[in-house]
């Protein structure tokens, strides 16, 4: 059972479904669109992807649980580690690894860059669709929010970097979603007791 929730944690991520970016993009098409074939190409394109992610992922750990001797079970590794060890280890059995891994950490980048022009441009729009005064002012507000996100960020890269990743990713939506419902009155009671 746990893999199935698993799997379709993996799916509502790898779709960002309740990250409003598709809900924000989907608004700049024209009224007569058809959303129903859209939708259903992204499905089905997001399903191929994760598909053809999986064969790489676990070829690669059979091959490390076979050169180490191990079970798949001990070799495999979850999480932002998967895209730092196994397909790095994947990437130097082939001929040319130092090409194959730049480019791959290339592609890394990009895929991270084009995540938070998203996830950005789903922020801004919010902020401009409850104050359309602010429409005028996007390229401020996009520097704005880009410098504000930056040093909220930089926690993540200290010594205890990895303790705080974890902790947004365990618990984030947990926090988000308890403030949501109490509202502020939550916070207030929470830290008043610290």
């Amino acid at each position: 059972m746990h893999v199935w929730v698993t799997a379709a944690g993996q799916m509502f991520f790898s779709l960002s479904v309740s990250f409003g970016g598709i809900i924000m993009f989907g608004s700049y098409n024209k009224f007569s669109n058809n959303v129903y074939g859209d939708a259903l190409l992204i499905a089905v394109m997001d399903l191929v992807t994760s598909i053809i992610a999986g064969f790489a992922i676990f070829t690669t750990f059979g091959g490390l649980a076979k050169k180490t001797g191990l079970q798949v079970s001990k070799v495999a590794r979850g999480g932002y580690a998967l895209a730092f060890v196994a397909y790095p280890e994947a990437l130097s059995n082939l001929p040319l690894p130092q090409l194959w891994s730049v480019l791959f950490f290339f592609m890394l980048f990009t895929l991270g860059l084009d995540s938070e022009f998203a996830l950005l441009e789903t922020v801004l729009t919010c902020i401009q669709d409850e104050f359309p005064k602010l429409r005028k002012y996007k390229s401020h507000m996009c520097i704005g929010l880009g410098v504000i996100c930056f040093f909220m960020a930089l926690p993540c890269i200290t010594p205890t970097g990895d303790y705080i990743v974890g902790l947004m990713d365990s618990y984030g939506a947990e926090c988000v979603s308890v403030l949501w419902v109490y509202g502020k009155s939550f916070l207030c009671i929470v830290c008043s007791h610290l």
